[in-house]
C-alpha cells in the first residue's frame, strides 16, 4: 500500500508539472475574455507565444534525452553543466535577436525574464524527474494557479502585468527550491557548450519538426476557414495538446524506469499499457465535451469526440515508440519519421481542409500521427528481420 501511495504521488506530481503551463494559459485566456480585458488578453497571448517559441529553441529538443542522461550517467554535475551552459548561450543569442522585435519594452522584459528562469528550471526539472522528486515544484504550480483563480474571483488586480509577475516569481521560486534540494548533485559551472550543441542538433530538429507535425494544420486552416471556425479549431487543438501532455506526464514515471534499464530494449507490459492508454483516452472525452460546451460555448459533435479518442489513443503508442528509440539512441530514426510526417501533415492540410474544413484539419493531424506510429513499427520489424538473417 505504501508503494502504491508513493507511485500515485509521483504520478500526480509529474502530471501537475506537465500540465500546469497549459492550464494556466487556458485559465488566463478564459478570465481575460470573461472580463473583456482585450488589451490584457492580447499582451498575454504575445507573452505566452513569444516565451514558448524561445523555449523551443532553449530546450534544444532535449527534454526526454536530458532525463535519460541523468538516469543513465553517474557524472550528473558534468551533465547539468553541459545542459545549463547550452541553454545560457542559446538564451543570450536569441534573446538579443528578440530585443530588436517591435514589441513594447515591458513585454520584452517580461518575456526575457520569464524565459531565462524557465530555461534554467527546465534543466532542474529534467534532473528532478529522473529522481522522481517533483512534489515541491508541483506544489508551487498549484499555489500559483490558486492565486490566479482567487485574484479573478475577487477581481483583485487581475491584469496582464500581475500575471506576468506571478508566473515569473513562480519560476524563480522553483529554481531556488531546485538548487537547495540538489545542490550536491548539480552544478551551475559554465563550460564550452558548442561540442554538446553540435552533438545534439538532431534533437532540436526533431523538436522543430514535431512542432510542425502537431501545429501546422492549425496554421494552414486559418487560410481556408472563417474566423469563428479558426477559433473553434484553436480550442480543439489546444485541448488536444493539453490531453497529450497529461498522458505524457502520466507515463513519465515509467519513462524514468525504462531509461534506467541497462538492457538494449526495455520490457513493456503491452496489455497493461494498452489498457491504461484506452482508459486515459476515454476519460478525456467527458472533460473535453464539458469544457468546450460550458466554458467556450463550442458545440462538439459525436464524430469529433470519436476523433479525439483516436488521436489520444494513437498518440500514446507513438509516445511509447519515441521512448523506445530514444532509449536505444536511434535519433536519426526519430528525426526521419517526424520530418516525413510533418511534410505529410502539411500536404494533407492543404488538400483536405479546403474540402472538409475543421474536420479536414483534424483528419490531417490524425493521419499524420498514425503514419508516424506505423513508420516506427515498420522500422522495428525491419530491424528484427535483419537481426535474424544468417551471417
Amino acid at each position: 500500500m505504501k508503494a502504491l501511495n508513493s507511485n500515485t504521488g509521483i504520478i500526480f506530481s509529474n502530471t501537475i508539472r506537465g500540465v500546469s503551463s497549459s492550464l494556466l494559459n487556458a485559465f488566463v485566456c478564459f478570465a481575460f475574455t470573461a472580463l473583456n480585458f482585450q488589451l490584457d488578453l492580447k499582451d498575454f497571448v504575445i507573452f505566452f507565444t513569444g516565451s514558448n517559441l524561445l523555449l523551443i529553441v532553449f530546450n534544444w529538443g532535449l527534454k526526454d534525452y536530458s532525463v535519460k542522461l541523468f538516469t543513465s550517467e553517474n557524472e550528473t554535475k558534468t551533465i547539468f553543466s553541459k545542459l545549463f551552459s547550452l541553454r545560457i548561450v542559446l538564451y543570450f543569442v536569441f534573446g538579443i535577436v528578440l530585443a530588436f522585435l517591435p514589441l513594447k519594452i515591458s513585454l520584452l522584459v517580461f518575456i526575457l525574464a520569464f524565459s531565462f528562469f524557465k530555461s534554467i528550471n527546465n534543466t532542474i526539472e529534467a534532473f528532478s524527474t529522473s529522481r522522481n522528486k517533483n512534489a515541491g515544484f508541483a506544489l508551487i504550480d498549484i499555489l500559483s494557479i490558486c492565486v490566479l483563480v482567487m485574484a479573478y474571483v475577487l477581481n483583485f488586480n487581475f491584469t496582464a502585468v500581475s500575471v506576468f509577475i506571478l508566473i515569473t516569481v513562480s519560476e524563480i521560486l522553483k529554481v531556488v527550491v531546485g538548487l537547495l534540494l540538489f545542490n550536491k548533485e548539480i552544478s551551475l559551472r559554465l563550460i564550452n557548450p558548442f561540442p554538446f550543441l553540435k552533438e545534439t542538433v538532431n534533437y532540436f530538429l526533431v523538436a522543430f519538426f514535431a512542432f510542425l507535425l502537431s501545429k501546422v494544420d492549425f496554421y494552414i486552416s486559418s487560410l481556408y476557414l472563417n474566423a469563428k471556425d479558426v477559433i473553434n479549431y484553436h480550442i480543439y487543438s489546444s485541448l488536444i495538446g493539453l490531453s497529450q501532455i497529461i498522458i505524457s506526464s502520466f507515463f513519465s514515471r515509467q519513462m524514468v524506469n525504462w531509461f534506467k534499464s541497462k538492457e538494449d530494449k526495455f520490457n513493456v507490459d503491452m496489455k497493461r499499457f494498452s489498457l491504461v492508454s484506452l482508459v486515459l483516452s476515454l476519460l478525456a472525452l467527458p472533460f473535453f465535451y464539458f469544457i468546450t460546451l460550458y466554458f467556450y460555448k463550442f458545440n462538439i459533435s459525436i464524430t469529433m469526440l470519436i476523433l479525439v479518442f483516436f488521436n489520444l489513443f494513437i498518440f500514446s503508442f507513438t509516445l511509447l515508440e519515441i521512448y523506445l528509440n530514444t532509449h536505444q539512441n536511434k535519433h536519426r530514426i526519430i528525426l526521419t519519421g517526424v520530418l516525413f510526417c510533418a511534410i505529410l501533415n502539411i500536404t494533407l492540410s492543404f488538400i483536405i481542409i479546403r474540402h472538409f474544413e475543421v474536420l479536414g484539419a483534424i483528419l490531417a493531424n490524425i493521419i499524420s500521427l498514425l503514419a508516424l506510429y506505423l513508420y516506427f513499427k515498420i522500422i522495428s520489424k525491419s530491424d528484427k528481420k535483419t537481426k535474424h538473417l544468417p551471417t
